[in-house]
């Protein structure tokens, strides 16, 4: 299992890589190479991240019950 205290991503994108697909939706632009290394990653890796995010949500509704 995973490592005690170890604490969990923040975030699935970088503030650069945020700012270049803005730009690139803005302007409807170009396919640079940094547009094309996101789309890349995103097609590798968005099922992972799917499944990844449908496991917290489950987590924290289990966890809600349990509280009350």
């Amino acid at each position: 299992m995973g490592t005690c205290g170890a604490s969990m991503f923040t975030r699935i994108l970088t503030d650069v890589e945020r700012k270049h697909i803005a730009r690139y939706l803005k302007h409807d632009g170009e396919k640079e190479i940094w547009v094309r290394k996101i789309v890349y990653g995103a097609r590798k890796n968005l099922p992972r991240i799917k499944e990844d995010f449908e496991l917290l949500e489950r987590l924290l509704e289990t966890y809600e019950c349990k509280k009350k």
